[in-house]
């Protein structure tokens, strides 16, 4: 089954906003992550827009981001994805994770419906769950006039997004904890992107 909704989830609001890439990838690779903490509707609300290119053809980017019963196999703070429901290039997703707050701990339960069109975007809203709201978009775009002899191609795949926790996020720093869980989850995407055949 297709799986990428959910990783949004857990990189937007997991771990405990600390960078755990440095060191084994160069600047040059590493995730583009712009986050903005409003409250213009009265509650913490996040923009989140991210980019990065990896190492690998849109058919093989496109399998790991919707493969979302796996999700929960390499995405940080994803304990479990599962598709609840499959129709036509629509399905819904149930997914469970948690975000660290320092010495808090906060269960994240979600239920997303998934839009996708294949080889080119997931569009994921909110259903159901401990959001106040939630909306976000995964587009693919084939890199193939920057492929070379021997290399399976490149793509390049940007995120935006719309997150309003309904639990508390610390005000403070609760942008540099989102933009550090979204680097995490992304970098591991990634990963896994690149290392599957």
């Amino acid at each position: 089954m297709r799986l990428f909704l959910l990783c949004s989830l857990a990189a937007l609001l997991g771990a405990a906003g600390i960078d755990a890439d440095a060191g084994a990838q160069t600047t040059a690779d590493q995730p583009e992550i712009d986050v903005v903490m409003n409250r213009a509707k009265g509650y913490p609300l996040f923009e989140v827009t991210a980019k990065m290119t990896v190492h690998a053809d849109v058919a093989r980017s496109w399998k790991v981001l919707t493969d979302y019963n796996r999700l929960a196999e390499f995405v940080p703070n994803l304990s479990r994805s599962q598709v609840s429901s499959s129709e036509g290039n629509e399905r819904v997703v149930t997914q469970n994770g948690f975000a660290r707050f320092l010495f808090i701990r906060q269960n994240i339960d979600l239920v997303l419906h998934v839009t996708e069109q294949p080889m080119q975007a997931i569009d994921i809203r909110l259903v159901s769950g401990n959001m106040r709201e939630y909306q976000a978009r995964w587009e693919l775009q084939s890199l193939q006039a920057q492929q070379q002899a021997g290399n399976d191609g490149r793509t390049r795949i940007s995120y935006a997004g719309i997150i309003a926790p309904d639990f508390y996020v610390p005000t403070l720093f609760g942008a540099a904890l989102m933009k550090g869980d979204l680097r995490n989850m992304l970098n591991a995407v990634k990963a896994e992107i690149e290392k599957r055949p």
